[in-house]
């Protein structure tokens, strides 16, 4: 019979195996499961098929929306003014397309970089707006377009760099030993021709 080793948790005993149990419950039906979401929503989907969306069904659709965040691009696309909205799903499936992202962290990057370009953009419509408007700038008013620009400049920076780390990832790395084995061989060339030299005089 395998022993059962009790562990102190808020003044009470409580058994390995009686946690084991509460978290394999938890996992496989708890409030956030995303295989238990994904299927609850395709079960009532099914059930609703031709009828107006209910509030349920719709509550449904963005705890669903959430758990695919990564393929739907609709949490990101959420976080920005509504007029981005498609402008960042168009550019994250472009890079992903561009890149083959196919794993969690490439797909990060491709928001990422989709949200950064979003920014400059933004930003640079703000400042814009406001320099075609301006007759007599005033200190308060430099200030604010100097953070901006910062903005600007910020968003960019992002953008290059996460650009950078996704192509990295992408794009195989010659390994040293081929280089330092040129290097070996042009070294050897130099002895050789070294020697003929020799040889004629």
């Amino acid at each position: 019979m395998k022993k059962q080793i009790s562990k102190k948790h808020n003044g009470l005993d409580i058994s390995t195996d009686s946690k084991q149990k509460t978290k394999d419950f938890m996992v496989s039906n708890g409030l956030y499961n995303p295989d238990k979401i994904i299927e609850n929503f395709a079960q009532d989907m099914d059930k609703n098929k031709g009828k107006e969306m209910t509030p349920k069904l719709y509550g449904d659709y963005q705890r669903v929306a959430m758990t695919l965040g990564l393929d739907t691009h609709l949490p990101m696309a959420d976080a920005l003014p509504e007029e981005y909205r498609p402008m960042l799903i168009n550019i994250t499936r472009e890079v992903e397309a561009e890149y083959a992202c196919t794993t969690v962290i490439e797909k990060s990057l491709a928001e990422i970089i989709a949200s950064a370009h979003i920014r400059v953009v933004h930003y640079t419509k703000i400042l814009n707006s406001y320099i075609a408007n301006e007759t007599t700038p005033e200190k308060s008013k430099t200030d604010f377009y100097n953070m901006l620009g910062k903005e600007i400049e910020r968003a960019q920076r992002q953008l290059t760099s996460t650009a950078l780390t996704l192509k990295q990832m992408k794009v195989p790395t010659v390994p040293f030993n081929v280089s330092a084995k040129t290097a070996f061989i042009a070294q050897n060339q130099q002895f050789n021709n070294y020697g003929e030299n020799n040889e004629r005089q």
